[in-house]
């Protein structure tokens, strides 16, 4: 008889005043873990723990802030007695005040198992600013280790950036042949059409010795790469499997020899937290297991709004440790830890595997915009009803402002067929049927033509049912006169504002019916009951309670597509 599956979680208790965030986990032998992570941006502590994470020792102060700026990003290194503690201490240069400009890398050690710390010294680097190295080092062969760094480009040119977002960064490993004293780089990677490039990567070493790198991105996916010369040079990047939010992963190589992989399975968010299973070196992964998810409340708000940094590690008795950064809704920052086992995570593969919806659209589709937040959108409502239900879903959001058919049929195999999913619910029509374009300049004829419309859709129902999928085609929802450009040209001439639009609405009724596609009727779900145009709050967009009321008519079809044979 296996194990039976056992799963426990909970914030770590650090009695410290303000937020504490960034945790990094690791252990040498199983015995005793330990954990770093920052608090208040402007110090470094550590607990540990010898029972196998259930509790842990008061924090010990392993570091602090010399001068201003701020130092974060903690890590471990953890060598039989010896334990390294990392930080990127960010300074405040007066030529470039407020922006990125400069970073150090330092390091404090202990031998006590850190009652005391060293002083902490520099670890001279070959760049101006350092960042990215939050994932535990990784040991090869003899006294050689290995970390992961980025650096930032816009930084190294002299143009640093006042901001995160404005960072450019590279990433690759650094080195280290003495256990840790000292470190060189290897090759970088690097995505340069991509806006934040590659950045805060994390390894493990693979069977033929080879070191295997995840990196975050902003494309949507982390991206992949292998090393065959312990980080000295690397393979092209490529997308991974897997989705993921800007946001970086982990991986570890537990004790029977299996990788574990933890992650936020989410394009857009940095939520849920997950973790899967590799028993082939990476190269397939079994179905996720969710650690935390956040709860929606009526209001479309959410319980937490981010978990993620995750960090693993692995007792002596077998119990898998994930600690992670989570964020409450009004920003305040703290750690969470779960520990789990084997048999816990291997419980995935039993459970019914998730469908996928993909909402392809418009900006109707992709919702977001002033007075909706992402929780709000119809998108999210749905998968969470539907879960709800028991129904296990992944509702994907492939919604693009301006977009219409044209542009749709150019990139449905990069946004939605690339996914592979279950079920399409396609809504096009309000840009398609436009009268008037930026500028504003008033039209004489739609954008695409109605005839070209219709072909369109036809096109894209025929070209998703042949990758597999099923779809469901959405009639346009209505405009209102609260449209910003309604006294302009043809909106100005018609009394009746959706003159246009309602042709668009019956057209996808019936390229529907001609080919045997289910409708939702998105049109008269805002005209054919009083006061329905009102939730068209800016003319064209559905708000929090026009995408409630999408996602209740959605419900009863989709629900019907994915549990008929």
């Amino acid at each position: 008889m296996g194990a039976e599956p056992f799963f426990e979680m909970g914030p770590l208790e650090t009695g410290l005043t303000g937020d504490v965030e960034i945790p990094r986990v690791a252990t040498w032998d199983g015995l005793t873990l330990y954990c770093a992570y920052s608090q208040a941006i402007s110090s470094i502590w550590v607990q540990r723990s010898g029972d196998a994470g259930r509790t842990w020792s008061k924090p010990v102060l392993a570091m602090g802030l010399s001068e201003p700026r701020y130092i974060t990003d903690a890590n471990l290194l953890v060598d039989r007695d010896r334990i390294t503690v990392f930080a990127t201490h960010v300074l405040d240069l007066p030529e470039f005040s407020g922006k990125l400009a400069r970073s150090v890398f330092r390091a404090a050690s202990t031998t006590d198992g850190g009652t005391t710390w060293s002083a902490p010294d520099a670890i001279p680097l070959p760049r101006r600013y350092v960042s990215g190295c939050v994932h535990v080092p990784v040991w090869l062969e003899g006294d050689t280790v290995v970390m992961g760094w980025s650096w930032d480009v816009p930084a190294e040119e002299g143009k640093p950036s006042a901001t995160e977002g404005g960072m450019h960064t590279r990433a690759g490993m650094l080195i280290s042949t003495d256990r840790g004293r000292s470190w060189a780089p290897g090759a970088d990677v690097d995505l340069p059409d991509q806006p934040m490039g590659a950045d805060e990567p994390a390894a493990v070493r693979l069977a033929n010795g080879d070191l295997f790198m995840v990196v975050r991105t902003t494309t949507g996916r982390p991206h992949e790469t292998v090393s065959h010369d312990g980080g000295r040079t690397w393979e092209p990047l490529r997308p991974a499997s897997v989705y993921g939010h800007n946001t970086p992963s982990a991986l570890l190589r537990l004790r029977d020899g299996a990788i574990l992989r933890a992650w936020d399975d989410s394009p857009i968010n940095r939520f849920p937290l997950v973790v899967a299973l590799s028993t082939d070196e990476c190269r397939t992964w079994a179905p996720p297991r969710t650690v935390t998810a956040p709860a929606l409340a009526a209001d479309g708000s959410l319980s937490y709004a981010t978990a993620c940094y995750p960090s693993l590690a692995q007792a002596a008795d077998g119990t898998i440790l994930l600690a992670w950064w989570q964020r409450t809704t009004d920003g305040h920052n703290s750690v969470w830890l779960a520990r789990f086992n084997r048999a816990w995570v291997d419980a995935a593969s039993a459970l019914p595997r998730p469908q996928r919806i993909v909402a392809f659209g418009d900006s109707i589709t992709a919702g977001v915009r002033p007075g909706v937040t992402e929780y709000q959108t119809f998108r999210f409502l749905l998968q969470d009803r539907l879960r709800g239900l028991g129904v296990p879903v992944q509702v994907l959001n492939a919604g693009l402002g301006s977009d219409t058919t044209v542009g749709a049929l150019a990139r449905l195999e990069r946004d939605v067929l690339a996914a592979r999913p279950d079920l399409v619910v396609v809504m096009f029509g309000m840009n398609d049927a436009a009268m008037v374009d930026g500028g504003p300049v008033a039209r004489s004829a739609p954008r695409v033509a109605l005839a070209d419309y219709t072909a369109n859709l036809r096109t894209l129902v025929t070209r998703i049912r042949a990758a597999g999928a099923r779809v469901l085609l959405c009639a346009p929802t209505p405009m209102s006169r609260k449209y910003v450009y309604q006294d302009m040209g043809a909106y100005a001439q018609n009394a009746d504002m959706n003159y246009m639009l309602r042709q668009y609405a019956t057209a996808a009724k019936a390229v529907g019916a001609e080919l045997g596609a289910p409708v939702l009727d998105g049109f008269a779900l805002f005209t054919d009951s009083a006061g329905s145009l009102a939730l068209i709050e800016d003319g064209c967009h559905p708000y929090v309670q026009g995408h409630a009321r999408l996602a209740e008519a959605l419900l009863g079809p989709v629900r019907a597509l994915l549990t008929t044979p």
